[in-house]
């Protein structure tokens, strides 16, 4: 599905990118502020996902939406316009979407790499004010700079919008890339939980599922996606360890199953008897990450725990903590999955091992 973004007319300048979140859902982003989080709460069932930084609500609420937002100028999605009924929308030229995808596919890039750069492109075409195979440097210059000053956008944002561009005009175009320096990356520490939070958490739900899914993502250091696509025959109960397939990057690894975990495992598979996913969706399909996601949220909310922490912040949680329990960093790299050390060294500066430990001078002085 090729998401294609067109303006709306409007009486203010605050603007909402509308796009299709799939099964029935439509994600809304905008800068933060008080106005926007305000009318989101007044969309019927909305919520907020902390993993793609966005708000969600369903489909059938686009009326709603559309009410709530009436003064705001929105962007959205050909998928996200029918859905919602919001009206029609322009498409990117069939024939550089199916390059594109072709292109991609051909050197198996992730279908999940595919729809965002497919979004990416859309965006930067509705954008420019030329054709998009007659734009060029200064196009793509005046996109980046929309993106950091109007939108806000992370480091990491605008470096996947440079990595697409650059793949359209190099391997789809043929042209040079109109962009060659990348900007620096956000510094920004992850959000840990401490043991006994996480331990408040995944004991919390009352549901054998929802406690086996929150246990395995915080025990065994999973990625949302890595819970939810778990099969039954990737639980190795005998050598006490789990086969993650196709992770980030599309690699396979092994990672620990904990005994209290390979415990509440066994219980569930015995009441729940799955066949195939090994947390099963409707359909016959698995759960959405979405879904686990609510899991999470509700647990966390459950124990009054305030902290900006979503279900990826279990799996930061597990690193920390082997971190501080002395574990070698180069075992906690294997797995998480990490293909660079560096990205695993960030836990250094979260684990209270070292540093953390040291007593301020106010606790060692007299008085108040």
């Amino acid at each position: 599905m090729h998401v294609v973004l067109v303006w709306r007319p409007a009486t203010s300048d605050k603007k909402v990118v509308l796009l299709d979140a799939g099964g029935g859902q439509i994600a809304a982003l905008a800068p933060y502020s008080a106005d926007f989080v305000r009318l989101m709460h007044s969309v019927p069932c909305a919520i907020w996902n902390p993993l793609g930084l966005r708000w969600e609500f369903p489909a059938e609420s686009g009326r709603e939406f559309r009410r709530a937002f009436s003064s705001w100028l929105i962007l959205s999605s050909a998928a996200a316009d029918h859905s919602a009924g919001l009206g029609e929308a322009s498409c990117l030229p069939g024939h550089i979407a199916s390059d594109l995808t072709d292109s991609l596919c051909a050197l198996k890039y992730s279908q999940r790499t595919i729809e965002r750069y497919l979004a990416i492109v859309d965006r930067y075409a509705r954008f420019i004010k030329v054709p998009l195979v007659e734009s060029g440097v200064e196009d793509a210059k005046s996109y980046l700079a929309y993106l950091e000053r109007d939108l806000h956008s992370s480091a990491s944002t605008l470096n996947q919008t440079i990595s697409a561009l650059r793949f359209l005009y190099m391997r789809v175009f043929g042209r040079e890339a109109p962009i060659e320096r990348r900007p620096r990356a956000d510094k920004r520490l992850p959000c840990v939980l401490s043991r006994e939070e996480a331990m408040r958490i995944v004991s919390s739900p009352r549901n054998l599922k929802h406690r086996a899914i929150l246990a395995l993502a915080y025990s065994a250091g999973l990625r949302v996606s890595e819970v939810a696509c778990l099969r039954v025959g990737d639980i190795d109960s005998d050598r006490g360890v789990i086969l993650v397939h196709s992770g980030k990057g599309r690699k396979d690894r092994y990672t620990i199953l904990a005994n209290r975990t390979k415990r509440l495992l066994d219980a569930y598979i015995d009441l729940y008897k799955p066949t195939t996913w090994l947390f099963e969706g409707q359909n016959g399909s698995h759960l959405s990450s979405r879904s686990i996601q609510e899991i999470f949220n509700k647990a966390k909310e459950s124990q009054g725990i305030t902290k900006a922490a979503s279900i990826h912040s279990l799996r930061h949680s597990f690193a920390t903590h082997l971190l501080e329990d002395g574990t070698d960093i180069r075992y906690i790299q294997a797995l998480l999955g990490h293909a660079n050390a560096k990205t695993t060294q960030i836990y250094t500066h979260v684990a209270k091992k070292d540093v953390l430990r040291i007593k301020s001078p106010y606790d060692q002085s007299d008085g108040v």
